[in-house]
């Protein structure tokens, strides 16, 4: 069954985030910080919720997790009771109600929520992330306000109700202190990349520093902004910019080419390891009576060899912690590469990426996916006049890779896959590198949900990635600024040699009971590896081609489409789409 976010699919246009937009704990101490969230918007059409675009729309209460009475544990360990999918048999009057995303339309959970009193309502998310969400039937009737947090946060606001209640605050905060600033990780410009090589960081990489942030008090303040950035020896970039006069309500707008901008980076030589952006402001002369989202970070990774959208972790690959995925047949995860800074035959060797099998199986043993590096030579500059004018007409495959699961493959984990033959970069060379799965609706890929791209997005004017679903349109991707698990396995000095291919015919195509492969030449031996139209392994032994002809018993075959891989032991390859039709 597909899994269905409607919203999540939406062609987007970035704009800033609204820092005056909150959901933030209030009590106990442990809880009390601000959270990623999302929240269902009117202005979409299929919510009648409060639009906390208006001043003054917020609730504040006390949090009381939700009873349908039905009894049993999702598939996350939750009881299905706090699902909320049935009217509730608890009073949630005068709270806020929790309930756990799973089965049933959010706008469903919703409205069974305010049937029983509730003045507004968190749903948490199975995964680690705040995602869109579409009212589906119930969200027009629906009018109060219904926030998303990631399974993370949700985890620990449920956590801390187990000691005593539970104050959270949602909605506008705009005039509510007198003195008050703030700012959203979405409006704040981050590294280029979660990850990058040494040797690549010292010839040139720089990256702009840029924020968006708020007067958000009743009262006209001078305020302060700082950008900084820390490594592992110290302090690499720091700049302030006082003072910045602002009437209440204001926003100031810190970014390279306005009248108020942050000095270039200039540095020339990076240390390995963990590199930390940083955002502060403040209120001259006066204390910010809500300093919560007073200071936003951001890290990046100076590695050894892995280049990446994504984090560095541990085991220096790449973070995964999400795993999105809303396909029927084919999914495209992509990410695009520029800016690499080469050195002499700088190129890629491999890909590391984290498959994930959300199935009931969740294995990946035969699970069968590729890979491509593309050149991306469309004409489009930016994304000035919109996505509809990003183009996908002209992708030249320079690289590629094959993955099998196995019964040792772990789920979700990092994995690495050589390239079939190893790919020079040339900087200012647009290209798209993308992840395949051709798998049911249960085969997705790893995300790295942590670093926000939204400001660069909106101020580089460039695509982070893409992603096409069902072969049938391209995305912006889950949303415009995410990063996938996907990492690049970088070396030097790379003599790039042409894997080559065997030529040859299949006969008859569509097949019944016999196929023939007719090879320009003989080769020696080598393995057939036969996949179904899911990627999944269906049959896999060694041939003999001395003469160039190979015969295949199709019996035990069913009707479908097939790829047919000869792997040959001097690393010649070739492969062939086959129907078979009994």
């Amino acid at each position: 069954m597909k899994k269905v976010l409607l919203s999540i699919l939406a062609l987007t246009t970035f704009v800033f985030a609204n820092a005056q937009i909150v959901v933030r704990g209030v009590s106990p101490a442990p809880i009390a910080n601000n959270f990623d969230f999302t929240w269902a918007d009117p202005g979409g059409g299929d919510w009648a919720s409060p639009d906390f675009n208006q001043p003054n729309t917020f609730v504040e209460d006390t949090l009381m997790i939700v009873d349908d009475g039905t009894t049993g544990l999702n598939p996350q360990g939750n009881p299905l009771s706090a699902e909320g999918c049935n009217p509730l048999i608890n009073d949630l009057t005068g709270k806020i109600a929790v309930c756990y995303r799973n089965t049933c339309q959010f706008g469903t959970k919703a409205l069974n929520a305010q049937n029983a009193g509730a003045l507004a309502i968190i749903i948490i998310n199975r995964d680690p992330e705040a995602i869109g969400m579409a009212g589906g039937n119930d969200g027009a009737n629906v009018t109060i306000p219904v926030v998303m947090l990631s399974s993370v946060d949700g985890a620990a606001l449920v956590n801390e109700m187990q000691n005593g209640p539970v104050v959270v605050f949602m909605g506008n905060k705009l005039g509510l202190y007198a003195n008050d600033g703030g700012t959203t990780t979405a409006s704040c410009m981050i590294s280029k990349y979660g990850s990058i090589p040494k040797d690549m960081a010292d010839n040139g990489y720089n990256f702009d520093l840029g924020m968006q942030f708020a007067n958000l008090g009743s009262a006209d303040n001078d305020f302060y902004a700082v950008a900084s950035v820390v490594g592992p020896s110290g302090t690499v970039y720091y700049d302030s910019i006082a003072p910045i006069n602002m009437l209440s309500g204001d926003t100031s707008f810190i970014f390279p080419g306005n009248a108020t901008s942050f000095a270039p980076m200039t540095n020339t030589l990076w240390d390995n390891g963990l590199h930390t952006v940083t955002y502060d402001i403040g209120i001259i002369g006066q204390t910010d009576e809500d300093d919560f989202d007073n200071t936003i970070s951001s890290d990046f990774y100076v590695t050894q060899d892995v280049l990446s959208l994504a984090r560095e972790d541990a085991s220096t690959t790449v973070v995964a912690n999400s795993y999105p995925q809303n396909h029927t047949s084919s999914y495209q995860a992509c990410m695009r590469l520029q800016d690499v800074y080469p050195n002499t035959s700088t190129g890629v060797e491999g890909i590391y990426f984290a498959p994930y099998n959300s199935g009931v199986s969740e294995s990946l043993d035969g699970i069968y996916l590729q890979g491509e590096i593309y050149e991306w030579d469309d004409a489009w500059v930016d994304i000035s006049g919109g996505w509809n004018t990003v183009t996908f007409d002209v992708l030249s495959a320079v690289g590629d890779f094959d993955w099998d699961g196995t019964s040792s493959s772990v789920n979700g984990e990092v994995v690495y896959a050589p390239l079939n033959s190893p790919v020079i970069l040339n900087d200012n060379q647009r290209y798209l590198v993308c992840l395949n799965s051709f798998a049911n609706d249960s085969i997705g890929f790893g995300y790295d949900n942590t670093p926000d791209y939204n400001a660069n997005y909106s101020i580089y004017q460039q695509p982070i990635g893409a992603l096409n679903i069902d072969g049938a349109t391209w995305y912006t991707g889950w949303t415009s600024a995410d990063a996938v698990s996907l990492g690049l396995k970088i070396a030097y000095d790379v003599n790039v040699v042409e894997l080559e291919t065997i030529e040859g015919i299949v006969y008859p195509n569509p097949a019944i009971d016999n196929l023939t492969i007719s090879l320009e030449k003989g080769n020696g031996y080598a393995n057939l590896s036969v996949y179904d139209i899911a990627g999944r392994l269906v049959s896999s032994n060694n041939v003999n081609t001395n003469g160039g002809i190979i015969n295949v018993d199709l019996t035990k075959y069913e009707n479908g489409n097939y790829i047919f891989n000869l792997n040959f032991e001097d690393g010649k390859t070739t492969n062939f789409n086959v129907v078979i039709a009994k």
